[in-house]
């Protein structure tokens, strides 16, 4: 979001009105709070900026598997998240048939499986639900009320929006069996990056003068790049995870591969600085 502001995709009153996952704190009122909600202006504009690396664990398994140094992308995937409300009929769970139930949880594992199923059968995609709200999470209450989303993350935007045009058509179909009233939200959408040829290139080539194992590949996950990439030429360097492992708190990288990283980002702005 921060790079998004910096960039003038994403304005700054946007960004400060943006609230918690309880509904209830704003992201500005937080900045202000910690003493990070600075005056300076927040505007690539002011910067002369010719060209952007950025260096980052990879966040997935392939490097760490197959044993390779540093990890090229060719750019990051694109992103779209969305949110679903699923309405059902709370009742106490004895004495309410099967047969006579509105149960928003039920629903909801049919919708699940079919997140699954639909990034399968397209194939070249990844989706997943990642967060569920269930209400009012009693065990001998039938869930009334449902909260979940579905990230879907693909190279090729279209094939995105397709996935989630066929999940969305059987989801209404669900809901309507169990008898459920669906609501759904485009969240967020961040259209795939493909970074400069150049730029990538170069990273291989910085790699193997260094006499570093290299690899080009995709970035599966969101990155700072993404935004910047809109207004300049970029450019991103991966080190392995160990185990492939990111987002949790085992969460690390050898400080072997952390320097070899910094070493190949260092060639890399040295020899692009020299062309400016």
């Amino acid at each position: 979001m921060g790079s998004g502001v910096w960039m003038g995709n994403i304005t700054k009153e946007w960004a400060y009105d943006r609230k918690d996952r309880d509904g209830k704190t704003l992201f500005g009122d937080e900045l202000e709070r910690i003493g990070y909600k600075g005056a300076f202006p927040c505007d690539h504009k002011k910067w002369n900026v010719e060209a952007a690396y950025e260096l980052h664990i990879e966040q997935g398994p392939v490097l760490w598997t197959e044993k390779i140094q540093i990890g090229a992308p060719k750019g990051i995937l694109c992103l779209h998240w969305y949110d679903i409300w699923l309405e059902g009929t709370a009742n106490q769970v004895g004495p309410t048939p099967m047969k006579n139930r509105n149960d928003a949880l039920l629903a909801f594992s049919e919708m699940n499986v079919v997140v699954n199923k639909v990034a399968h059968q397209l194939g070249d995609m990844v989706a997943t639900v990642g967060e569920v709200q269930n209400y009012p999470n009693s065990r001998n209450i039938i869930p009334s009320k449902v909260h979940f989303t579905v990230d879907i993350r693909s190279w090729d935007d279209d094939h995105a929006i397709e996935a989630w045009r066929l999940m969305k058509k059987e989801f209404e179909m669900i809901a309507e069996r169990r008898g459920c009233p669906i609501k759904t939200e485009e969240f967020w959408k961040v259209e795939h990056a493909p970074f400069d040829k150049a730029l990538w290139d170069r990273v291989v080539e910085s790699a193997e003068e260094l006499g570093f194992s290299s690899r080009r590949m995709v970035s599966g996950a969101g990155h700072d790049m993404s935004e910047v990439n809109k207004v300049t030429r970029g450019a991103m360097i991966f080190v392995p995870s160990i185990d492939g492992r990111s987002h949790v708190e085992v969460e690390d990288t050898p400080w072997d591969d952390c320097t070899r990283g910094g070493d190949v980002l260092l060639r890399c702005i040295l020899k692009t600085a020299s062309e400016v």
